[in-house]
């Protein structure tokens, strides 16, 4: 039975320290509702949308950091863009411009 106990801590010690991944996601949000957005997506490509409304979103998962982008610009002649990149449900970056045709951007290695 000791010996049993030993093998299962073992297992548990080992198997269980790996790292799971993080939870990110982009968002975009703002008083104008029509936005054009550039990523750097999962796949850590360029990826862009046009006419895009309030409370955009992109998830993904990763472990580990790299560099994320997050840019958008307000299509209206007023109103305001804030982007945000969350990690795990906090907010780690953001940023809000104001005016027509704006442009919020946030970026860097998390």
């Amino acid at each position: 039975m000791k010996k049993l106990l030993s093998i299962l801590t073992i297992s548990i010690l080992f198997f269980g320290c790996k790292k799971l991944p993080d939870k990110y996601k982009y968002e975009v949000t703002g008083s104008s509702g029509d936005y054009s957005i550039t990523i750097q997506n999962s796949d850590n490509n360029i990826q862009q949308w046009s006419n895009v409304g309030n409370g955009w979103w992109y998830t993904w998962e990763q472990t580990g950091t790299r560099f994320l982008y997050l840019s958008a610009q307000n299509n209206q002649s007023s109103g305001n863009v804030t982007v945000k990149i969350y990690k795990n449900n906090s907010v780690i970056a953001q940023n809000t411009s104001y005016g027509g045709y704006s442009i919020a951007t946030v970026s860097g290695t998390y």
